[in-house]
C-alpha cells in the first residue's frame, strides 16, 4: 500500500505532483461507469458513437465521480476525526480508482467483470482510507457508508424541492 502511504504528505508541492495521476484515474472511472450504464445499446452503435459516447459520458462521469463522492468523503472523514485537507481524502479516492482502468478492455470480454473491478476499488478505497488515516477498516468502511448515506439524503432534499417547486408553478 505503498502509493497511500505517500498520500500522508498533503503538502501543495506533492498535490500538484499527483495532479495529472489523480486526473487520469478519475476519467478512468468515468469510463467504467459509463460502460456500466451504457451496457449493451453500446454495443448497437457504430464504432465513433460508441467511442465518443463513453469518452463524454466517461469525462463527465469522472468529474461527478471525484469532486461529488470526494466531497461527501471529505465531509464525513473530516467528522470521523480524520485530519488534513479534503483534497486528500479525494485522493485516496482517485487512487482507488486504479482497478478501473482496465474497464473497458474487460467490458469488450464480458461486461459483468465491471463488477469485480468495482469491488476492487472499493476494497482499496477502505485499504487507503486505513492507511492514510490509520483508522481501523470497519471505521474505513463506515465512512464510505456515511458518505453514500450522506449523499443520498442529500440527493432526496434536492428532489423533494424540486417536486415541491413543480407543484408550486402548476
Amino acid at each position: 500500500m505503498g502509493i497511500f502511504t505517500r498520500l500522508r504528505d498533503d503538502s501543495p508541492e506533492e498535490a500538484v505532483e499527483r495532479g495529472d495521476v489523480v486526473a487520469g484515474l478519475a476519467f478512468a472511472a468515468g469510463v467504467a461507469a459509463a460502460l456500466g450504464a451504457g451496457g449493451d445499446e453500446l454495443r448497437d452503435l457504430d464504432a465513433l458513437n460508441s467511442l465518443v459516447w463513453i469518452f463524454l459520458t466517461g469525462l463527465t462521469l469522472g468529474f461527478v465521480l471525484y469532486w461529488i463522492l470526494g466531497w461527501a468523503l471529505a465531509f464525513v472523514v473530516r467528522r470521523l476525526g480524520g485530519r488534513g485537507e479534503p483534497r486528500r481524502a479525494r485522493h485516496v479516492l482517485a487512487f482507488s480508482f486504479a482497478p478501473l482502468v482496465f474497464a473497458l478492455a474487460l467490458w469488450l470480454i464480458w461486461p459483468p467483470l465491471l463488477l469485480g473491478l468495482a469491488a476492487w476499488s472499493l476494497v482499496l478505497l477502505l485499504l487507503g482510507l486505513r492507511e492514510v488515516y490509520g483508522w481501523s477498516l470497519a471505521r474505513a468502511g463506515g465512512a464510505v457508508a456515511l458518505a453514500l448515506v450522506w449523499l443520498g439524503a442529500l440527493g432526496v432534499g434536492l428532489l423533494s424541492v424540486l417536486a415541491l417547486l413543480r407543484r408550486v408553478g402548476e
